[in-house]
C-alpha cells in the first residue's frame, strides 16, 4: 500500500522537474525583457499570449515585477544559479518605480512602469506595495547569503521605508489602510492587507526585527476583528469604510482560494508569534472545503457567497495553488482524516495534469470554465508567484519541515 508521504513525494518530484527543468528556464528567457548582455534589463513581461509569446504590453505593473523578483530570488536560494542574475536585473528595473516627492524619495512606489522603465502611473497601490516589500525581503535574504552586505542593507532599508510611508500616508481612521492613494473611493478590500501580512512576515524572517512582527500583530487583529465573520465562518472580500460588508453582491462575495491562503498565513503567523490561530484557520478551511471545492474534480471554485452558493463557477490556477498550500499547512497542525490527505494529493495532481500540462512548455492554463474549457486569453506572469509558493510548501511537507517562512 502506497503511503501518503510516498504519494506526496511523487507529486513533489514531478512538480520539481517541471519547475526547474521547464518553467524557470523559460521565464528567465522568454519571460524576461532585455538584451543579450542582460536578458532582464527591462524586467519581466507583463503577460504572454496563449501560444507562449511575449505580448509586449505597453505597461508593466509593479506587482508583477515584484512577484518575479521574489520568484528568482527564491530560486537562487534553492541553488538555481541563473536566478541570481535575473533577480539583480529585475531589482534594478523595479527601483525605477520609486516615486519621488520634489526630488526626494520617502517610500512611495508607482503602480505602473513603461516597457523599458519610467513611471507611467504614480498611484500608490497597497497591493503593489505589499508585494514590493515581500520581494525586497526575499531579495535582501539572497543578497545577505551572497555576502553583498551593502546591497542587503539597502534593500531592507527600502522595504522598511515603504512600510513607514504606508503608515504615514495610507492609514485609515477605522483601521487598516487605503486601497490606494489617491483614494479611488472603491470598496475597501481584505486582499492587499492579507499580502501585507505575508510581506511583513517574510521581512521579519529576513531581519528578525521585532518592529516587523509588530506589523504582523496589527494585521492579524484586523483579520479577526474586521475581515472574519464568526456567524458564517467566512472571510469577506469587500467592505465599506467602516469595515462593514459592502452593499449588494460585493458584500456577499467569498473567494475560497483566499480562505485557503489565509489558513497558510495564519499558521505561519502562529509559528513566529505563538498566538493560537487554530479556531479561525479551521473555520476557514472547513467552509472552503465544503462549499468552495467541486466534489467531482477537486477543483477550487473562483467565488461563492456567504451561504456557500457558487456565484462564479470557474477555476483559476491560483486558487488551486493556494488550496494546496493551505491544505498542507492544515495537515501540519491538525489530526485531519485521510480524506484531507487525499485532497492534498488531488490538488497536486490537478495542478500537474490540468494546469501545467496543456500549454506551451514551462507555462500554464490560467482558468477553466465549468465544462473544462480553457477560457483565459493570456498567460499572466503574475501566476508564477502562486506556483512557486505552492511548490515550496509541497517540498517542505515532503521534507518534514513545516517552517512555512
Amino acid at each position: 500500500m502506497i503511503t501518503f508521504l510516498e504519494s506526496l513525494t511523487a507529486v513533489r518530484n514531478r512538480f520539481k522537474k517541471w519547475l526547474f527543468d521547464e518553467a524557470l528556464p523559460f521565464w528567465a528567457t522568454t519571460g524576461c525583457e532585455g538584451d543579450s548582455a542582460d536578458p532582464a534589463r527591462f524586467g519581466v513581461q507583463e503577460y504572454l499570449t496563449r501560444s507562449g509569446k511575449p505580448a509586449l504590453s505597453p505597461f508593466k505593473r509593479v506587482r508583477v515585477q515584484a512577484r518575479q523578483l521574489f520568484v528568482f530570488s527564491w530560486a537562487a536560494l534553492q541553488g538555481w544559479e541563473e536566478g541570481v542574475q535575473r533577480a539583480r536585473s529585475i531589482y534594478r528595473f523595479l527601483l525605477q518605480a520609486r516615486y519621488s516627492d520634489h526630488g526626494v524619495w520617502h517610500g512611495c512606489w508607482g503602480r505602473q512602469l513603461s516597457r523599458k522603465g519610467g513611471i507611467l502611473e504614480t498611484t500608490a497601490d497597497l497591493y503593489d506595495l505589499a508585494f514590493v516589500i515581500f520581494a525586497l525581503a526575499w531579495y535582501g535574504r539572497l543578497s545577505n547569503m551572497l555576502s553583498y552586505s551593502d546591497t542587503s542593507n539597502e534593500v531592507i532599508s527600502y522595504a522598511q521605508k515603504t512600510l513607514d510611508w504606508i503608515e504615514r500616508k495610507m492609514s485609515h481612521s477605522e483601521g487598516g489602510f487605503l486601497n490606494c492613494l489617491p483614494d479611488e473611493g472603491k470598496e475597501r478590500q481584505q486582499n492587499p492587507h492579507m499580502h501585507l501580512l505575508e510581506a511583513v512576515l517574510a521581512l521579519y524572517h529576513t531581519t528578525n526585527n521585532k518592529e516587523d512582527l509588530t506589523w504582523a500583530h496589527r494585521l492579524y487583529t484586523l483579520f479577526h476583528t474586521r475581515f472574519y465573520d464568526p456567524q458564517t465562518g467566512t472571510l469577506g472580500e469587500y467592505f465599506n469604510h467602516q469595515w462593514q460588508p459592502a452593499t449588494g453582491q460585493f458584500g456577499q462575495w467569498i473567494e475560497p482560494g483566499h480562505h485557503f491562503e489565509w489558513v497558510w498565513l495564519l499558521y505561519a503567523y502562529q509559528q513566529v508569534s505563538g498566538v493560537e490561530v487554530h479556531p479561525y484557520a479551521e473555520a476557514l478551511y472547513h467552509f472552503a472545503r465544503r462549499y468552495g471545492v467541486d466534489q467531482q474534480t477537486g477543483l477550487v471554485r473562483s467565488a461563492v457567497n456567504r451561504q456557500g452558493d457558487s456565484v462564479k463557477e470557474t477555476f483559476r490556477l491560483w486558487g488551486q495553488s493556494e488550496a494546496l498550500r493551505g491544505t498542507l499547512a492544515y495537515l501540519a497542525y491538525t489530526r485531519a482524516p485521510q480524506s484531507e490527505r487525499d485532497f492534498a494529493i488531488t490538488l497536486g495532481n490537478n495542478l500537474l495534469n490540468r494546469y501545467l500540462n496543456h500549454s506551451p512548455l514551462g507555462t500554464w492554463v490560467e482558468e477553466y470554465d465549468h465544462q473544462g474549457n480553457n477560457i483565459a486569453d493570456r498567460i499572466p506572469t503574475s501566476s508564477m508567484y502562486h506556483i512557486v509558493t505552492a511548490y515550496d510548501s509541497l517540498n517542505k511537507a515532503v521534507q518534514g519541515c513545516w517552517k512555512f517562512l
